[in-house]
């Protein structure tokens, strides 16, 4: 059973010069204008500063683009993120997951058929998504593959999404 959630309008024709700036830049780009952006943009400001957020997470980090994604993908399916797991499936084989990697973060399982470096990095991501913190063993594992700079862009991706993931679970985002 699907719960209720707060309806949102969805900014289609953008009014203000700062949606619109921000979705002649989005339109442009790989994913273009979806609904998650139309929602967002109800707040202009705040919406010009997610998207460069979301987009030095993307594109500015040192991140291996298909860990980032099987981190994501982990994070969205322990929190429910339906909205935004097709989206991320289509950004993983992209950046060159296969559907089993793509399959074992969107489950419960532990990882079986991935890498040591995978496994580590998806064991982070899930002790990260569950707010459990991570075991020592988990820890080592993770800074063991990843440098600081890696660890502290992999966590703030994963801070965004795991809040996207409940503010998709709160405020009704039709998926595309």
């Amino acid at each position: 059973m699907h719960n209720p959630r707060v309806p949102v309008s969805l900014v289609a024709e953008p009014q203000d010069e700062i949606v619109a700036e921000v979705f002649g830049r989005l339109a442009a780009g790989s994913v273009g204008v979806v609904n998650i952006h139309r929602t967002l943009a109800n707040s202009p400001e705040v919406f010009a500063a997610f998207i460069g957020l979301a987009h030095a997470l993307r594109f500015k980090t040192i991140l291996d683009p298909a860990e980032r994604e099987l981190a994501i993908l982990r994070a969205l399916f322990v929190h429910h993120g339906d909205y935004e797991i097709g989206h991320h499936r289509r950004l993983g084989a992209a950046a060159g997951l296969s559907d089993a990697e793509m399959d074992v973060a969107c489950s419960v399982g532990d990882g079986a058929g991935l890498t040591d470096r995978q496994r580590a990095i998806l064991g982070y991501a899930d002790a990260f998504a569950k707010g459990r913190g991570v075991v020592p063993a988990d820890a080592a594992a993770l800074t063991g593959v990843l440098d600081n700079r890696s660890v502290v862009e992999l966590s703030l991706t994963l801070a965004l999404y795991v809040g996207l993931a409940h503010l998709t679970a709160s405020l009704d985002v039709p998926v595309d």
